[in-house]
């Protein structure tokens, strides 16, 4: 099953909302693709997970989207919340597997990804292809968790990584303009949503310790609650600490490529 088994997909749905696996909901989407136009777009949503972005996507930005993840049993549900919010006939969810995008160059308007570029190990791969299947003039909109300059020497920020348990591969921001640049992007731009993230994270422990306690356990077990918790704390620290920084990433393939 993966990285995401249904339990954690549950625990991540009660913290965060249906269908999202990372922080922010619908109104974290809208600030990742702020400034595009996306009404009739066809986007490429890379690691989809359970849907709500896509959804988001395509009911309040009116774009049609392909959505790709490695996971059926995430796409299965993604599927089934989008034809609950009556977006299916704008969706289409397809299992890949790790490795080169399947599909032909110069083939989306957008390519969206929230939180997902994280497990990609070699960056420049997956930069490199996001920026051939997009038409000239296309834009790049995602979000990933990042590292800090600080990360190396940040004892919260290694803590949470030893204790999350998650196949993570982090970069600083400025590796990622540095790779973004080398694979072909133009007007690059980061935006780091860090404070933003460790005021958030310290709501979401707060809401994990005490009125979502009951749920949490409910769908899991006590041991894997109290576990749980652990890595939430290690991660709002990490977020705190500036180890962790979420941060929204932008770039365009050129019109003309060099």
């Amino acid at each position: 099953m993966g990285q995401y088994s249904d339990n954690f997909v549950e625990r991540l749905h009660l913290v965060w909302g249906p269908g999202f696996m990372s922080p922010g909901g619908a109104e974290e989407v809208a600030e990742i693709v702020s400034g595009l136009e996306l009404e009739g777009a066809l986007v490429l949503d890379i690691g989809c997970g359970t849907g709500g972005p896509s959804i988001a996507l395509a009911r309040d930005m009116g774009a049609y989207l392909i959505c790709i993840d490695v996971e059926q049993h995430l796409l299965d549900r993604a599927k089934e919340l989008a034809r609950q919010e009556g977006v299916g006939d704008r969706i289409e969810f397809k299992l890949v597997e790790p490795g080169p995008l399947p599909f032909q160059s110069e083939t989306f308007d957008a390519v969206f990804s929230k939180d997902a570029l994280i497990h990609m190990p070699n960056k420049m791969e997956i930069y490199r292809e996001i920026l051939r299947v997009l038409r000239p003039g296309g834009a790049l909109a995602a979000s990933d968790w990042l590292a800090g300059e600080n990360a190396i020497t940040d004892g919260s920020f290694q803590e949470y990584l030893t204790i999350a348990n998650l196949d993570f591969i982090m970069a600083t921001a400025e590796q990622i303009v540095q790779v973004m640049r080398d694979a072909g992007f133009e007007c690059i731009r980061t935006t780091d949503r860090n404070a933003w993230y460790a005021a958030l994270s310290t709501i979401e422990v707060e809401q994990i310790k005490g009125p979502l306690r009951e749920q949490i356990v409910s769908v899991s077990d006590l041991e894997t609650y109290n576990s749980w918790l652990s890595v939430r704390c290690a991660l709002a620290n990490a977020a705190k600490s500036g180890g962790l920084r979420p941060t929204h990433l932008r770039g365009y393939r050129p019109k003309v490529l060099s």
